[in-house]
């Protein structure tokens, strides 16, 4: 889901390098990069361009996966989208985001942005990438965690976790019951 160049898609397929992909997101010109991607580790994935809170989801996968993505939606389509994914994953099938998330609190809120920025200035981003970033990040629509783990459980997910957090950088997901 919001797969863009096939960063995160390219990990994983090195980690199981059996497994078929399907690789869905807005952007020809970024799934382009992601056929190259997999190209060179003499993959095929399955194209889809489109919308991935419009698109019809077929199919039935074991995992699906989303980064850096699903933040952009609204609450309202993130609760569908999560519904939608648990819907076409099979028994036993797991859904990871590894994504950004909104602080619990406004203090909480306020300490990621101010970690984000030390991060980011400490790395050397110029002026211009930083009001490039900043921009960008006018439209980020993110959710609390906590909100978005009682969305995966009231899917129907079960064991619904964070499995890794760092400020509002998280790694949560949950798995579909076997049968």
């Amino acid at each position: 889901m919001g797969a863009g160049t096939g960063l995160y898609a390219g990990m994983v397929q090195a980690v199981f390098p059996n497994a078929e992909f399907t690789l869905l997101d807005l952007a020809a010109e970024m799934l382009e990069k992601a056929k190259s991607r997999f190209r060179k580790m003499g993959k095929s994935p399955r194209i889809l361009i489109g919308d991935y809170v419009e698109t019809d989801i077929t199919g039935a996968y074991d995992l699906v996966i989303s980064a850096l993505s699903i933040h952009h939606l609204s609450d309202a389509d993130k609760e569908c989208l999560y519904q939608r994914i648990y819907n076409v994953l099979n028994p036993g099938g797991m859904f990871v985001n590894a994504d950004q998330v909104l602080g619990k609190t406004p203090n909480l809120e306020k300490l990621y942005r101010q970690q984000w920025l030390n991060s980011v200035c400490a790395q050397g981003i110029s002026n211009e990438e930083l009001k490039a970033a900043q921009k960008r990040m006018q439209y980020d629509r993110m959710a609390t965690l906590d909100i978005q783990l009682a969305w995966l459980e009231a899917a129907g997910f079960q064991d619904v976790d964070c499995w890794y957090k760092n400020f509002s950088f998280a790694v949560f997901g949950g798995r579909k019951a076997s049968i």
